[in-house]
């Protein structure tokens, strides 16, 4: 790459510039990118035939494949700029490189990455990998990253809108008794069925997708040249470049030369003229330009201090506000201090631990647990419930009494929002002797009532013959 073969004019643009610029290029080689762009894609075209039947696996398979001509349109366009026409048979042979190369990162990982018209020409012109291409990327996303994903962006809306417009724009020239049928099948919903309609529209996203493409490729390609302008100087190395190559010429060395011998002579007459270099030196300096002024100022030990207020008075009084001013925040600093210290936890009192008495729970879990909502035997009616077939109500109504007996009676803070685990937890901090039979009803209790896993028949006659809770203790 010889920066001096350059066909754009290089120089530091905004970010549109420099898309506009890329569209340039594009204009410049447009029917040979297009040609390019389905030259490239001929294997999906052979796949037509074979995928009549299936048309929309067929457009799925395009537009992931369409980043190969993109690919070539990159490699047409690069050349190009450097003042390269790339011959058909080298295109020829870059084109299966371009579907081979870096296959899985491409097609397949970075196939829909937002950066693409951006990255594409770094990864493709340079030819990075792993940490190098990261490193590299980060530093040419610093000039129009957010352009390069409105360019993604706005290739797909672009895309979308011409094929349609294109799609509405053949229907005209079809026969009005087809345009009938067509529109009664969109009626009733039955158009995608109709294979002639969807290979039109296939080939109105194909069309639209090689005008497209060609655009977007143009203005990834140049914004990463003026990304790689303003960070490397390009506009700056090129002017040097192109000064050197003046230099070279023989006309400019005779003129450089004829220069410093005019310079040397005039500079020999000077100093033939009776003056050595030191003599004339020191009688420039002898001029009234070089001579060296110099004062003295007798500085009076009362300068150093302030200056006079021109109010009799106003220097002490402004002094003593301040200093008033300063111990009113000191104290008032002290005072926030030793409030905050007072209050501290380490200097309040320390409480008497008294029991505060808290209303117990009527409801918990949305089951009423007070003693008088429980029925007078209520293992046999829990019975009753369970040989009826309503299992649900019978371990609840088992549930709900050993929970108003640990409430009532044994005095566990059990709250209304408290959970089955937070029950059990409160029942098992208090250490009681019957901890580890309401553990099991509330293992059986969570199986039916939430899995329906019910006890089997001896199990629940274990639960109903080892209940531990006074029946009338409740009350």
């Amino acid at each position: 790459m010889k920066l001096e073969d350059v066909t754009m004019e290089i120089r530091p643009r905004t970010d549109w510039e420099a898309v506009d610029s890329g569209f340039a290029l594009v204009r410049r080689d447009f029917w040979r990118c297009w040609l390019l762009w389905w030259l490239s894609l001929a294997p999906v075209w052979l796949l037509i035939y074979p995928l009549q039947n299936w048309p929309w696996i067929w457009l799925l398979l395009m537009l992931w494949a369409k980043w190969v001509g993109c690919r070539m349109i990159l490699h047409q366009l690069s050349r190009r700029l450097f003042g390269e026409q790339p011959t058909w048979s080298s295109l020829w042979r870059e084109m299966p490189r371009a579907w081979w190369r870096r296959f899985f990162y491409r097609m397949i990982l970075a196939r829909f990455s937002p950066w693409k018209p951006l990255s594409a020409a770094v990864e493709e012109l340079e030819g990075l990998r792993g940490g190098k291409y990261r490193i590299r990327m980060s530093m040419i996303a610093r000039k129009g990253e957010g352009i390069a994903i409105l360019l993604t962006a706005a290739s797909c809306v672009a895309t979308a809108w011409l094929a349609l417009a294109l799609l509405f724009t053949g229907l005209l020239f079809f026969p009005e008794s087809v345009q009938d049928r067509w529109w009664s099948m969109i009626d009733a919903g039955l158009l995608w069925e109709q294979h002639s309609f969807v290979w039109l529209l296939l080939a109105c996203v194909t069309l639209a997708c090689s005008l497209v493409d060609g655009w977007i490729t143009g203005a990834g390609f140049g914004l990463y040249v003026n990304s790689r302008t303003w960070t490397e100087g390009w506009d700056i190395e090129l002017a040097f470049k192109r000064m050197a190559n003046r230099l070279r010429q023989p006309f400019f060395v005779w003129i450089g030369l004829i220069l410093l011998m005019s310079t040397l002579r005039i500079s020999a007459e000077r100093v033939d003229g009776g003056l050595s270099s030191r003599e004339a030196i020191e009688d420039i300096k002898k001029q009234d330009d070089f001579l060296i002024h110099k004062e003295k100022y007798r500085v009076t030990p009362t300068s150093a201090s302030l200056p006079s207020s021109p109010i009799p008075g106003l220097a002490y009084f402004l002094n003593v506000l301040g200093y008033m001013i300063l111990a009113l925040f000191v104290l008032v600093l002290l005072a926030g201090a030793g409030w905050l210290f007072y209050h501290s936890r380490w200097l309040r009192p320390r409480l008497s631990q008294k029991v505060v008495s808290i209303g117990k729970a009527r409801v918990v879990m949305g089951m009423e647990v007070s003693a008088d909502s429980l029925p007078v035997d209520l293992i046999a009616t829990a019975d009753a419930l369970w040989k009826s077939g309503d299992r649900t109500r019978a371990l609840g109504l088992l549930y709900r009494g050993s929970l108003a007996w640990w409430i009532h009676q044994a005095g566990v803070g059990i709250r209304e929002c408290d959970t089955e685990g937070d029950c059990l937890v409160r029942v098992h901090e208090l250490q009681h002797a019957y901890g580890s039979y309401f553990q099991t009803l509330t293992e059986a209790w969570l199986l039916g009532a939430y899995a329906q896993m019910f006890p089997s028949q001896n199990h629940w006659s274990e639960l109903c013959g080892q209940w531990p809770f006074a029946e009338r203790s409740l009350s």
